[in-house]
């Protein structure tokens, strides 16, 4: 039963009238509505919950949300309108916008009736209502049963006041739409392990109590005169012992649901870091692969990104994408079909039952990328863990000064990265860095006990299909997947490793330790002609064999 605890305390707290008082945050005046008709299912599968279901998604045109959206249609041949907020960009069709997501590989079983259930609805998430017309409104009253909320700004270190517009008011967007739907099965909310990170040792799968009301934080974002000469340094009295305003926003919008959605069909899924698909739709989709961790591996098997920060010991908690999407299905059915007294929430990690060190995981990346390596890279892709003077002299020697380098031969050439500059890319990974050294650096842990018992829960029929129980989950095989999906989908190279990319291989391997000779044949001819042989050859020989330690 998911309860507020004050960091991690165990204090539960009976569902009555009076709850909201006991954590700290005041009901907005959608609670004077009377709560939804529950729809309460009797299905005891996953497909027959979903069987002739309208849903309504946000966040359906990033990488989860288009994962989402291809279960949803794999889960009944009878699942009702997937209604898909869409947000009006000028010179951007919606239609066309969702016609193209349609268009990619893991869409392709799919014929046109099946694929035209995906309606795009064109919207703001933090407006009320979303700024819909009135006759589009009526429409999702009348109609949907099913929310899946994930639409946020996984920016770590955006505006304060944008991820509290994104995260917090965009939530409470949908849980009025949720409060005002005719018939509500389910309501699920897509947020993140992290959210509790400022907090240590086991998180457990409870609500910790926001060191500040929801509601007044929205308020203060409405408030331009708030953000006047609004510094660093307030940003900072506001997130306290939060790492960043993405976790912080998060942990606010899972106050925001408890105090919103007692009595209520919600539920909260908390992953960790996603990474591409393990099963379903097709083995290691990675989507666009330019985001999150994603994005270190499409730089690494190119070779631009080449060392990691971290302690060796250190859990780097990775779950396929698939397993995220599979709970956020499972617990759509578990909250339909059960009534339950306040949200239910479940970790989606891998950590506690199958740890990966971060010295396992760079080896099982060298190994793979060594194993199928891409049609061109621009140095033998490797990996490191380094940390403090050592990672950032070796960051600085090995990826910005060669980037500098590299910019004309991409300009001129057409070489490189797509999108941006290798530069670009360095800055990048440099900040991604020291936003994942917080979560890499400390003894974060995560109760899966909520969940294990939920997925004990599932139909005999549906416990492999979807499955999200990370015990058993080969590491390595996984990370091939991953690394031929990008190969495959983000760089559009062959997902066949064929004998020609292990002799590519093997002529980089030789350029690499043919750089180390090199290397001491420049410090050599240097060194020699000012300080003599003997001084010379050992300088050049102390400072190579530096560089080859670095």
């Amino acid at each position: 039963m998911a309860v507020i605890t004050e960091h991690g305390n165990s204090n539960r707290h009976n569902n009555n009238s009076d709850s909201n008082s006991k954590i700290g945050i005041s009901k907005s005046d959608t609670d004077a509505a009377p709560h939804p008709q529950r729809q309460l299912s009797n299905a005891l599968t996953i497909p027959e919950f979903f069987a002739h279901k309208n849903i309504f998604v946000t966040g359906g045109t990033g990488f989860l949300g288009t994962v989402l959206i291809e279960a949803l249609l794999d889960t009944h041949p009878d699942i009702g309108t997937i209604y898909v907020l869409v947000r009006g960009k000028r010179n951007h069709d919606p239609k066309e916008r969702i016609n193209r997501l349609l268009q990619k590989p893991i869409f392709q079983k799919y014929n046109e009736k099946t694929l035209a259930k995906v309606v795009p609805v064109v919207g703001e998430l933090t407006e009320p209502n979303f700024g819909f017309a009135n006759e589009l409104l009526q429409e999702l009253l009348d109609r949907v049963n099913v929310i899946y909320h994930s639409a946020a700004t996984i920016r770590f270190n955006s505006h304060l006041r944008t991820a509290i517009f994104t995260n917090l008011t965009g939530t409470m967007r949908t849980i009025e739409l949720a409060k005002q739907l005719k018939q509500l099965s389910a309501y699920i909310y897509c947020s993140t392990a992290f959210c509790n990170s400022n907090n240590r040792g086991l998180i457990t799968e409870d609500v910790y109590k926001s060191q500040f009301d929801p509601y007044e934080m929205m308020k203060m974002a409405e408030n331009d005169e708030a953000w006047v000469d609004f510094t660093q340094q307030k940003c900072k009295s506001y997130l306290k012992d939060h790492p960043n305003t993405y976790t912080f926003t998060k942990n606010l919008s899972e106050n925001l649901l408890m105090a919103e959605m007692a009595g209520l069909p919600a539920a909260i899924v908390r992953p960790s870091i996603v990474y591409g698909t393990l099963e379903h739709p097709m083995k290691g989709w990675v989507g666009n692969a330019n985001s999150g961790h994603l994005g270190f591996l499409a730089g690494f098997v190119k070779g631009i990104f080449r060392t990691m920060s971290g302690s060796a010991s250190a859990v780097i908690d990775i779950i396929p994408c698939d397993y995220v999407i599979n709970s956020s299905l499972v617990m759509g059915w578990y909250v339909g079909t059960r009534n339950i007294d306040e949200p239910e929430i479940i970790h989606c990690t891998s950590g506690e039952v199958n740890p990966l060190t971060l010295s396992q995981f760079c080896n099982i990346i060298n190994d793979s990328v060594e194993r199928h390596p891409p049609n061109s890279f621009v140095w033998k892709p490797s990996t490191k863990l380094r940390n403090g003077w050592r990672y950032n002299l070796f960051f600085y020697l090995f990826h910005l000064l060669p980037a500098m380098i590299f910019y004309i031969p991409e300009k001129l050439f057409g070489i490189g990265m797509p999108q941006h500059t290798a530069y670009e890319y360095m800055r990048v990974f440099q900040n991604g860095t020291k936003a994942f050294d917080y979560f890499l650096d400390k003894d974060f842990r995560y109760s899966m006990k909520n969940a294990l018992r939920v997925s004990s829960l599932i139909h005999e029929s549906d416990r492999k299909r979807y499955n999200f129980d990370a015990s058993r989950c080969d590491w390595s095989e996984f990370i091939d997947r991953c690394l031929i999906g990008i190969r495959r989908f983000y760089f559009k190279e062959s997902a066949v490793t064929t004998q020609w990319h292990r002799n590519y291989w093997k002529v980089f391997n030789i350029l690499y330790y043919a750089g180390f000779v090199a290397i001491f044949a420049i410090l050599y001819f240097v060194l020699t002609p000012f300080l003599g042989f003997p001084i010379g050859f050992t300088m050049a020989l102390f400072v190579w064999a530096f560089l080859v330690w670095l």
